[in-house]
């Protein structure tokens, strides 16, 4: 134990800007279900850390997945997991909260709990032991394969969670008042105990019933509806509307961004900012890009505050979006930081949006690799997935990347996609040839040639999207489409292609689209070093019936018990739509917008029924009656 302690202490001699606080109320234990590496480079945990350590009743220290040296050190001395602040025992804390982006974490979540020495089954707990809630971008995906673990679930974001989630701990002061004080509040938290859950005789899930008064049918998504809508606030600017522009960015708005500096970590030489969340495209396979709609800014003065307050700890900045350029304010973002000698650099740019104005701020960093996302090489089944670029227009903007001597790109692309076909592959040699030779074209200008580097990923449908009724190809046959395309672009020169194998993409399926019967599949594997076939095995679940099967619209799916906002109607509509191979619009993000759902579901909650042209959700006759 001495050497776990021994290696927290460096951890936190290379930091600045942790806290430790004595002797407050309330004690919160901020689990991030991977290492420390991985884990300081998610923004979610900045952010919630931030968030809580700025309550005064709150301490908040943070837990992770222990590397290998220390899990073989916890497995030979039989020690409980600790905090990093303190070495604190996890069971020791009031409440532990998991922040989980992604699904495959799920399984890391059950190994800490079991290395916490708290039950890892909710049912098994009690008022001695601490709460467990879990938050972050996958509670409002599918949180059910976890569900049975967790006693809440915050299902949205944590800006508006955060104090809510703390005045309930405070006020309430028995376990079950606290979760069922939550559960009332109707938005924003999921309290699994409270409800049961039906299955129908071919194990599809009928119904989710509330075992209490108050308890509601279904858990709505809480957003943070102070920060403008990208579309409203471009609207003002382009318009000249002062009034309300400023009305917009001038309201009190949370910047996520690093909180704790930690150089030894993954991308911790840097300050991280979010600049914006959600993407107006409407990708259809895009979970990031749904599940945070609409699409909303963080004002570029709060961006430029954030960075002039880092700049003497670091000259590198770190946008994160999932659409640089969409922000409004874009210009007066990248000039100011410009100005401010940042080196700046960004996790991946849509094509479509690809400035001169960015190129030029990513040379000047000495950016030599940019990552874009053609997805395909096909300009079919691009509209299917509603990705409306054709490889000429992909072509021509990796030649003004090139052009400006960044020679080396990285290609997001995806095997697997609904409808695809053989001739679908084979198209991605000829676009991925096209760009080397691009590529190649340009480097004789500069005297060097760059690379090209294909990142290979099986599809797997996501909760919330209109893919969402589709399976996940099967495993033998994505297995024989990733090493066709493998192949074929290996024998092209100047490319180094990279890829996930089909069984990792296949747990991922399970893990997104499972219900609660996927519980007793995580707990074992995460007791039998990971091994997710043989948990299957041994407990004798059929993966195929939760991954490799097409949905009707008629099922109710299982985390249709967190209502995104999304309409039934719109969803089905953009999934008839790729089977056709049409595109749709984008998002305008405005006020009062009615299309898709969102706005008056999860935004615009005091707007008159008239506005409401959609309904949040189609449900059954038993969901209206019950």
């Amino acid at each position: 134990m001495r050497r776990i302690v021994e290696s927290y202490k460096r951890k936190l001699a290379a930091e600045d800007g942790y806290v430790v606080k004595h002797g407050a109320g309330l004690r919160i234990a901020l689990c991030y279900p991977n290492t420390y590496n991985i884990g300081m480079a998610n923004l979610g945990l900045h952010t919630m850390y931030e968030l809580f350590n700025r309550i005064p009743e709150v301490s908040c220290e943070r837990v992770f997945l222990p590397d290998r040296d220390e899990m073989a050190e916890y497995e030979r001395t039989d020690a409980h997991l600790m905090s990093i602040e303190t070495q604190t025992q996890l069971r020791n804390f009031d409440v532990v909260a998991f922040s989980i982006s992604f699904e495959t974490d799920y399984l890391n979540m059950a190994r800490m709990l079991q290395l916490s020495g708290v039950p890892v089954w909710s049912v098994e707990r009690n008022g001695s032991h601490p709460l467990i809630v879990m938050g972050g971008a996958a509670s409002f995906l599918n949180p059910e394969p976890i569900a049975d673990f967790t006693d809440v679930i915050a299902v949205g974001e944590g800006e508006i969670l955060a104090h809510q989630l703390v005045d309930a701990l405070l006020e309430n002061e028995s376990r079950e008042d606290t979760l069922l004080s939550l559960a009332r509040i109707g938005r924003g938290f999921y309290v699994p105990s409270l409800y049961d859950v039906i299955y129908n005789d071919d194990g599809t899930v009928f119904d989710y019933l509330p075992k209490s008064d108050g308890v509601p049918k279904r858990v709505g998504r809480a957003l943070a509806s102070v920060n403008p809508k990208e579309g409203t606030l471009r609207r003002a600017l382009k318009r000249g509307e002062r009034e309300l522009a400023d009305f917009l960015v001038n309201q009190d708005i949370f910047c996520p961004a690093t909180s704790v500096w930690a150089p030894k970590a993954e991308m911790g030489d840097r300050l991280l900012v979010e600049i914006s969340r959600g993407c107006s495209q409407g990708c259809r396979f895009c979970w990031a890009g749904y599940n945070y709609y609409p699409p909303r800014v963080v004002p570029a003065k709060d961006i430029l505050a954030k960075a002039a307050e880092w700049r003497s700890k670091t000259d590198k900045i770190g946008l994160v979006s999932t659409a640089v350029c969409d922000h409004p304010e874009i210009s007066t973002i990248l000039s100011e930081l410009r100005a401010m000698d940042y080196r700046i650099s960004v996790s991946s740019l849509r094509l479509d949006q690809i400035s001169e104005e960015l190129l030029d701020a990513l040379v000047e960093s000495r950016d030599q690799q940019i990552a874009v996302a053609p997805e395909t090489g096909s300009d079919r089944l691009r509209r299917v997935i509603n990705k409306n670029l054709t490889n000429d227009e992909i072509v021509d903007i990796c030649g003004a990347v090139f052009d400006r001597g960044m020679l080396t790109v990285k290609l997001y692309m995806m095997v697997g996609l609904p409808t695809e076909t053989q001739e679908d592959l084979d198209e991605m040699f000829v676009l991925v040839a096209r760009i080397k030779d691009r590529m190649l074209e340009a480097g004789k200008k500069f005297g060097r040639a760059g690379k090209i580097i294909p990142s290979l990923n099986g599809f797997v449908p996501k909760p919330n999207t209109p893919l969402q009724w589709d399976a996940i190809c099967d495993e033998k046959e994505l297995k024989r489409r990733i090493r066709y395309v493998c192949k074929g672009l290996s024998r092209i020169p100047n490319v180094d292609v990279r890829f996930m194998s089909a069984r990792i993409a296949h747990e991922q399926a399970l893990f997104s689209s499972g219900d609660r019967t996927v519980a007793k599949v995580i707990d074992h594997a995460a007791r039998i070093g990971g091994d997710i076939a043989r948990a299957l095995r041994d407990t004798g679940t059929d993966a195929a019936f939760h991954t490799s099967r097409d949905r009707s619209y008629d099922e109710f799916l299982p985390w249709s018990i967190v209502d995104s906002g999304l309409a039934f109607e719109f969803l089905k509509t953009e999934h008839e739509k790729a089977r056709k191979a049409l595109s749709s619009l984008p998002c305008p993000a405005v006020e009062k917008c009615t299309v898709c759902g969102v706005c008056p579901t999860t935004w615009l909650a005091d707007a008159p029924a008239a506005l409401v042209q959609i309904q949040p959700a189609r449900v059954k006759a038993n969901l209206m009656t019950a």
